[in-house]
């Protein structure tokens, strides 16, 4: 009897044992990612809206020590465009006609587009600093980044550009939708 049992416990697990412990590790596996796609989703809205903030402080500090109008906006066809800031965002010295990417302007930045299921809009179609450092128009409006827009589940945040410059990231719930 003796030899029976010493000859099991060198066979290992069973089948069904084996069948056991992966069922359970599938299970707790699926939990865990169902709380990690979140995580990931604010992590990436947290690093894009501080690179969003690093470049608009970029575009001011670059106006200022260059003497120069210095825009920050998504270009299409060299033409700053309000419905794509989702896309890549450029910062270039503008030399000419603001708010177009023409040849004697020099590009300083690129930023590259958005993850495709999150969202970036601001109401105008760019930010443009005057050599003083002050943003040019009267109300510059906020950008507002939202994580999985489709979903709206998630709390998004802004970044406002007051009239003097100054650049601040601030929490929104205009992500969230009355469903």
């Amino acid at each position: 009897m003796k030899a029976l049992t010493t000859l099991r416990s060198l066979n290992g697990a069973t089948l069904i044992e084996s069948l056991i412990v992966l069922s359970i590790l599938s299970l707790l596996l699926h939990f865990a990612l169902f709380e990690y796609k979140p995580l990931l989703a604010k992590n990436r809205l947290d690093s894009n809206m501080h690179t969003v903030k690093r470049a608009l402080q970029f575009t001011r500090l670059k106006a200022q020590t260059n003497d120069a109008h210095v825009t920050f906006c998504a270009l299409k066809n060299n033409r700053c465009n309000k419905e794509v800031w989702h896309k890549s965002l450029t910062v270039f010295v503008d030399k000419g006609e603001l708010g177009v990417f023409e040849s004697g302007d020099s590009k300083l930045m690129e930023i590259e587009a958005i993850n495709k299921f999150d969202m970036l809009t601001y109401p105008r179609h760019s930010v443009t600093f005057s050599p003083s450092g002050m943003p040019m128009g009267l109300g510059n409006g906020k950008f507002i980044y939202c994580p999985e827009y489709s979903k709206a589940r998630l709390k998004g945040l802004a970044i406002s550009v007051s009239p003097i410059g100054r650049v601040r990231l601030i929490d929104t719930d205009k992500c969230q939708t009355d469903n």
